[in-house]
């Protein structure tokens, strides 16, 4: 429709339908439409809202008059026979005996124009649909100014409510985001009568919604909201503190393992049992935590002589030197602070060498550096991986040897469940995969 074609009205209409236009929208427009003999003879289906063209609809308060064609594209208008005009919906549509119409009430609304040429018996027979979206201009929004999140990069749905919104099963929404560099999805909910926003992008903007030919303003500022960690490794009935950054609203802490690591509604966290958990704050729907292990003290100081060991100088010639190292004299010394010399109480063993004190000593992991280990947890600061495959005649072709220094929480799943990054002495997170894991 508009097939019923569309083209504005001259202003000197006006005067002509001064008589029909009572409590008329302060939106509204005049607007001219066009029917042709034969259209519609058949009955217009109606379309469902979802398929009505944005170009398509008329609001409350909409006015114009309906003009009458023989042939679709040809001739000019009929002016010289009777026309009768009815509304199948006239609380929708009025219609007048000239053929002027005017938009009083959201809906569809179905108009018949009926007429006979008396000099050559031609009979004229149109319909035509309009579609009308309700009159908004008393709709507020009931803010300003809409504040969203970014969570692990991914955006909070915001609402803002519409006060005083009519029926709105016909309306018409278009959106403009003021500044170009961000990017923001404004979505009108009909049903519900509120307006859905996400942004990705931090920072701030106007955003303007017409909605039924009435536009309203809104800023949308948009916050990225952080951790201050996103991994610890703590001693067993320590505490560490974790916050939140660029959140407001309320936080609710939790952790995935109570019994091994706890955490206060204030997010002050305490290592109970030897074991890992992921501690995480809940924000509207949303988490972002940090994942947690718990050591004994000892073992802490390993992996704290590990990491320190590691900002030296990697050289085989002088591993066991102080301000170098290699791989295998890294996990040895660290070590050390535990007391453990695995295998050789003067000198650091190759990477081989542990990898068999390891296993002899019933300490290897079972499954290694997999998934399911990481993801589960079942790994602990301080434990070993194995790179094998070498043609060297060393035990299992062992070339290398890491330490395990804990896990990073990299954000969750969409069932709400961590996902979790490994965190190592002397490479960066996630550097490595498979091999051969043992626990001294």
């Amino acid at each position: 429709m508009k097939k019923p074609m569309v083209v504005l009205a001259v202003m000197i209409l006006l005067g002509i339908f001064v008589q029909l236009r009572t409590g008329s929208c302060a939106y509204a427009k005049v607007t001219d439409v066009e029917v042709y003999s034969g259209e519609g003879a058949g009955g217009i289906q109606l379309l469902s809202p979802d398929q009505i063209p944005d170009e398509d609809y008329f609001f409350v308060g909409d006015y114009g008059r309906i003009k009458a064609y023989w042939y679709s594209g040809w001739g000019e208008e009929i002016t010289d026979i009777p026309f009768t005009y009815v509304s199948d919906q006239p609380n929708i549509v009025r219609v007048d005996a000239s053929g002027n119409y005017q938009v009083m009430g959201p809906g569809a609304a179905r108009v018949t124009v009926t007429g006979t040429d008396s000099n050559t018996q031609k009979s004229f027979y149109a319909q035509c649909v309009f579609y009308c979206g309700a009159d908004v201009s008393d709709v507020r929004l009931d803010t300003a100014v809409a504040d969203t999140y970014l969570v692990n990069g991914t955006p909070l749905e915001k609402t803002v409510t519409f006060f005083h919104m009519p029926d709105m099963t016909y309306s018409v929404a278009n959106y403009e985001v003021l500044d170009p560099n961000m990017s923001v999805s404004l979505e009108f909910d009909k049903q519900n009568k509120v307006l859905k926003i996400q942004s990705w992008t931090e920072g701030y903007t106007t955003v303007t919604i017409t909605i039924n030919n009435k536009e309203f303003i809104l800023t949308v500022r948009t916050s990225n909201v952080t951790i201050n960690k996103s991994s610890a490794v703590i001693a067993k009935k320590k505490k560490t503190k974790l916050k939140v950054s660029g959140y407001s609203g309320k936080v609710t802490w939790k952790s995935t393992k109570k019994k091994n690591v706890s955490v206060s509604s204030k997010g002050v966290v305490k290592g109970k049992k030897v074991g890992n958990a992921v501690i995480y704050a809940e924000i509207e729907g949303s988490r972002i935590g940090c994942a947690v292990s718990v050591v004994t003290a000892k073992r802490k100081k390993v992996i704290t002589k590990a990491k320190n060991i590691a900002k030296g100088t990697y050289s085989k010639a002088k591993r066991m030197s102080k301000g170098y190292y290699d791989c295998s004299s890294l996990v040895w010394r660290a070590y050390q602070k535990e007391g453990k010399s695995l295998g050789n109480k003067n000198y650091a063993p190759v990477a081989a060498d542990l990898c068999k004190w390891c296993i002899s000593h019933n300490k290897r992991i079972k499954g290694g550096l997999n998934n399911a280990n990481i993801q589960n947890m079942k790994l602990r600061p301080g434990d070993l991986l194995f790179e094998t495959g070498a043609n060297n005649g060393r035990y299992k072709g062992v070339y290398h040897v890491e330490m395990f220094v804990g896990y990073e929480c990299e954000g969750f799943d969409a069932s709400g469940k961590p996902i979790l990054g490994t965190l190592w002495a002397a490479r960066g997170t996630n550097y490595y995969f498979g091999g051969i894991m043992g626990r001294p």
